[in-house]
């Protein structure tokens, strides 16, 4: 086995070539002093152990030691170097558990490093034949060791004080690792049209008249699924996690579930199977059986099993409902009986019980399956799960059993015709839409990616960029940030394990076509929100003779340039949130700005302030202290004409003055008038005084205006 991995882990080489190095010396006293040194060497054989795994016990290793004067007492010390980390479990002192050492005494070992071990005193009677030390229950962490599919050795070698041993610490396999968990899922979610609570809560009546979906695994290779073994917290087992279903379900599992080598196997007649409890009879070479962890945490640890295994022939019926927490929740199985010369599998359904509800339904329920204890720790410690495994996704299961494309799966569609786009630079976006579908049963869930070729990023969006079933995709290019010239990039839709299809996407960028840069109050020339009913300004680029919407309702235009409009934003968008504006010149179709919408949302215009006697309010003509002036503004919320809220008005620190009126200028759509009286008590200076208008509406918060100055006298 040595030729199959000539040069065995570099760290273990240079682990026993440090060693040799400073036992060098020793040996040479040795081989002075005695002239019957023992001559040793070491073997073992290699046992399967989990590729998932992080402390899997390898095969037993070997020390054979010939020589010595027979009936003299040989003592050697032992340095045992893998190519992985021992994580067999610490005591209260940090000494390792688990381990022995046979056919020799042993003074004491401990851990030299993460991956080696060292034994003193290790002291044996020589006699004619060999004697032969065996060094048990090591274990390792195996799954950063691995290997994708292939099998990953576990090696050993050792050097030792007081015999002769090979030169250079040859390596010798103790392990491979393969390998463990295969799975498929029927997932056929929560019907719309409600599944019922059982009368009785065992399982033939669940598979009668509830609703279930199954997940069902398979081993990877024979003798995957271990049963517990000496020194071990557990068997192999599954963890489920279970989301999605939502506060208006509940969900039930079986308490046993029996596996394709029992007398009776438990399905529901998922992957064309037939209905059964199951059945299972100890004894004889094994029957796969899965007993519920009751009490498990939510990496599938600790708990205790929720049946005794049976003595005698027993089929189960008993189920269990677990505790949905935001709709979601775990539940663990471990495996109690195998039987080792068959690739076995298991079908693991989970019932629900919901009300009806209208079509499409909002809950989207997933299940995923993946070995248990799940756990990150690839050390020794005192506390953490043995055995325990890295948290990863099996494979699809449907190549081992030979139905992949079998009818009772769901069979995922995509249309991967090219798309071609064209739009103007800085310009509104262009789409297109894209069919995935679902011909087959159950739930088929996808995501989307976008890459892209040379140049530009992030022009490209999917919407939704997920989904379930059949949904009508829109790929969306934005060229709003993009320089006229051509843009390449995939869009690529999995729906794994079921499949996927990557769709190219062109986008031709011409030069900059209708553009829209800002929109605001065209009275403050502030941005991003106005009121519906008040005057905004709109900023861009080739805007002369355009129409414009927000949210597709025609706003009254009021003035338009090449690069500017004023208008009227529709009244009738009062209560919505906010507002996609787009503009439109001949046909052509800007970008989409959106801009966010307020009851109020008061600007001063400047100038916009009048005297009582009908001057325009400036530094000659001033106001007088006593009288009122006018201020003329837009962004008020109106009713009737007059405004909805108390209106104020501050003067540089004189807040919150009454107003004598407060509504609709009577002369000009979406022009505010405010009347107040300058008060006496303004200072002399600053001169101007900044005065602001502010609304506080029945509910919320008070908003003002921009600040305008005041000339008073």
């Amino acid at each position: 086995m040595s030729s199959y991995f000539p040069g065995g882990s570099s760290r273990t080489t240079n682990i026993v070539g440090r060693l040799a190095y400073l036992i060098a010396p020793l040996l040479l006293i040795s081989l002075s002093s005695f002239g019957q040194q023992p001559t040793c060497s070491y073997n073992s054989t290699a046992v399967i152990v989990h590729q998932e795994g992080l402390s899997e016990r390898i095969g037993d290793v070997t020390v054979t030691c010939t020589g010595g004067a027979v009936g003299a007492t040989e003592s050697l010390q032992l340095f045992v170097g893998l190519n992985a980390n021992i994580t067999n479990r610490l005591d209260s002192n940090g000494q390792l558990t688990g381990i022995t050492l046979t056919g020799a005494s042993v003074g004491s070992f401990n851990q030299s490093s993460a991956s080696t071990l060292n034994f003193n005193a290790v002291n044996y009677t020589a006699a004619a034949l060999p004697a032969v030390i065996t060094i048990k229950g090591i274990r390792v962490a195996v799954a950063p060791l691995a290997n994708g599919s292939a099998p990953t050795p576990i090696t050993v070698s050792i050097v030792g004080i007081g015999a002769q041993f090979p030169a250079n610490g040859s390596n010798v396999i103790a392990a491979l690792s393969q390998p463990t968990l295969l799975a498929s899922l029927l997932n056929n979610g929560v019907p719309c049209s409600g599944s019922p609570l059982p009368s009785t809560l065992d399982f033939t009546t669940f598979a009668s008249t509830s609703a279930s979906s199954t997940v069902r695994v398979t081993e990877a290779t024979t003798s995957s699924f271990t049963i517990k073994e000496a020194g071990a917290d557990s068997g192999l087992r599954v963890l489920l996690n279970i989301t999605g279903y939502g506060a208006g379900a509940r969900v039930f599992i079986p308490d046993a579930i029996v596996g394709n080598s029992g007398t009776s196997p438990t399905s529901t007649g998922a992957f064309a199977s037939s209905i059964a409890p199951g059945t299972y009879t100890p004894g004889g070479s094994g029957q796969l059986l899965l007993i519920r962890v009751s009490g498990a945490d939510a990496n599938g640890a600790g708990g205790t099993l929720a049946l005794n295994q049976p003595a005698a022939a027993t089929t189960f019926g008993s189920m269990s409902e677990l505790t949905l927490t935001g709709g979601s929740t775990t539940a663990t199985y471990e495996v109690v009986d195998a039987n080792a010369s068959l690739q076995e599998t298991a079908q693991i359904p989970v019932f629900v019980v919901v009300p009806q509800t209208s079509c499409p339904t909002t809950l989207t329920p997933s299940i995923a399956v993946k070995l248990a204890p799940v756990s990150n720790v690839s050390i020794a410690t005192q506390a953490d799960p043995i055995p325990r495994f890295v948290s990863i996704a099996p494979a699809l299961d449907c190549t081992a059993k030979s139905d992949c494309s079998a009818f009772y799966f769901p069979q995922f569609t995509v249309d991967t015709t090219p798309i071609a786009l064209t739009g103007a630079s800085l310009g509104g976006v262009q789409s297109a839409n894209v069919k995935v579908g679902n011909l087959g049963p159950g739930i088929l869930n996808f995501t989307t990616s976008v890459t892209y070729g040379a140049g530009a990023t992030g022009w490209l969006s999917v919407s939704p960029s997920s989904g379930t079933n059949n949904v009508t995709l829109q790929v969306i290019a934005n060229p709003v940030s993009l320089s006229p010239g051509t843009y390449t990039a995939n869009v690529t839709v999995s729906a794994a394990p079921y499949g996927m299809g990557t769709i190219p996407v062109t986008f031709t960028v011409g030069p900059v076509g209708v553009t829209i840069q800002n929109v605001g109050n065209a009275a403050s020339f502030t941005y991003g929100t106005v009121a519906p009913g008040s005057y905004a300004v709109l900023f861009g680029l080739n805007l002369q003779g355009a129409t414009v919407t927000f949210n597709g309702l025609a706003a009254t235009v009021v003035y338009s340039s090449p690069t500017q409009i004023n208008l009227i934003v529709p009244a009738a968008l009062n209560g919505q949130q906010n507002a996609a504006v787009i503009a439109k010149v001949n046909g052509s179709v800007s970008n989409s700005f959106t801009v966010a919408l307020a009851q109020n949302a008061p600007g001063i215009f400047n100038p916009g302030i009048v005297n009582a006697d009908g001057s325009v309010n400036s530094a000659t003509h001033p106001a007088t202290r006593g009288n009122f002036v006018s201020v003329y503004l837009t962004g008020l919320a109106l009713a009737n004409g007059n405004a909805t809220g108390t209106v104020t008005v501050n003067f540089g620190t004189l807040l919150n003055q009454q107003t004598s009126f407060a509504g609709a200028q009577p002369t000009f759509p979406a022009l505010d008038q405010v009347n107040v009286t300058v008060p006496s008590g303004v200072p002399a200076t600053p001169n101007p005084v900044s005065i602001q208008v502010c609304v506080l509406p029945g509910a919320g918060s008070q908003v003002c205006s921009n600040q305008t100055p005041l000339y008073i006298q």
